[in-house]
């Protein structure tokens, strides 16, 4: 019986251990007059179950292993009891950099004037291939996204089950009537970002990801930052190539909207070749943070590299013991 009973506190123990993906920060917060607060407390708590406490996936992580980032809603209407409208809902996805203390952004977006209904109570339901309401679907849409772009970071186009469940996300809200997954809309939506990412012609999209942080980033703390400088400059030339396919994509400006400070930084301390070719792309990418760029040429002043160069407690000594490795992941 004794037996019997540690292995059963051995199997909730592993549970625990080795258990749900994610460990997102949710915020819901209001500028709503004269409603109850406790609406948005509730809100808050049953997404914070609905992301963070359920499986999203068939594989199990270790705690070091869950993804980063936070999802936050600001309320500003409240038609009816059960419609509400959001300013914002903002997306954040960070991943930790190999082998040092330093935390990259992986995406920083947000989606407006977002409407959806909640029932203080009811349960939060999903399904890949069902449309149940606004709410649900959109979350689990940006999580998959999460996961794809957490994927891609780590394998050769390691992210594309993931990007193909957010086009299954998509294509059953097509019968939602609010925005945000429809193609005719604008091109910065939902539907937008799936697309980019299952259309093969922008398949090099996949490689940026891959080359930029395990390639790069996740080995800017060896003793050989010129081939990790290498391998983002080699990213940031596939991003050129697919900015040249079709200017504008969605996959484009999000990946720039996250990285160009970082790569500021990055190539601050490049030699001049080197500096003038980032330059040149980023500019032809993102015309609009041309002055941003240009301060590539300034003097050496780069406080992104002593991050690299800095170990945090329980980092590990070589790469196939890299805790954040998530490349052995089949599907």
């Amino acid at each position: 019986m004794k037996n019997i009973f540690l292995i059963f506190t051995f199997l909730i123990f592993s549970s625990v251990l080795f258990s749900q993906e994610f460990k997102i920060q949710v915020s819901v917060s209001s500028t709503v007059q004269g409603t109850d607060r406790k609406i948005y407390e509730s809100m808050q708590t049953a997404l914070n179950d609905f992301i963070n406490n359920r499986k999203w996936t068939n594989f199990n992580y270790k705690t070091e292993e869950k993804i980063e980032g936070s999802i936050s809603i600001l309320v500003k209407d409240r038609p009816s009891q059960e419609d509400f409208k959001a300013d914002y809902i903002s997306i954040q996805l960070r991943r930790p950099v190999y082998n040092s203390s330093y935390t990259t952004t992986m995406l920083n977006s947000q989606e407006t004037d977002y409407f959806f209904k909640y029932v203080e109570g009811a349960p939060l339901e999903f399904e890949e291939n069902t449309y149940y309401d606004n709410l649900t679907s959109t979350i689990a849409f940006y999580l998959y996204y999460f996961l794809a772009l957490d994927a891609a970071s780590f394998s050769p186009n390691g992210g594309a089950p993931y990007f193909r469940i957010c086009q299954n996300i998509v294509t059953a809200a097509q019968k939602s009537a609010q925005k945000g997954w429809k193609s005719f809309e604008n091109q910065k939506n939902k539907y937008w970002i799936s697309e980019n990412y299952n259309n093969p012609a922008y398949r090099s999209m996949h490689d940026v990801w891959y080359n930029y942080h395990l390639l790069g980033l996740d080995r800017m703390a060896s003793d050989n930052q010129v081939e990790a400088r290498n391998s983002i400059l080699t990213a940031l030339e596939a991003l050129q190539k697919t900015n040249r396919e079709k200017t504008q994509l969605i996959c484009v400006q999000q990946f720039v909207d996250a990285k160009a400070d970082e790569i500021v930084q990055i190539f601050k301390e490049a030699p001049s070749l080197e500096k003038e070719r980032v330059i040149t792309i980023m500019c032809e990418i993102n015309p609009a943070n041309t002055n941003k760029y240009e301060q590539i040429r300034a003097a050496q002043n780069n406080q992104l590299n002593n991050q690299f160069n800095t170990r945090s407690e329980g980092d590990y000594n070589n790469t196939t013991n890299n805790p954040y490795n998530r490349s052995d992941i089949k599907f």
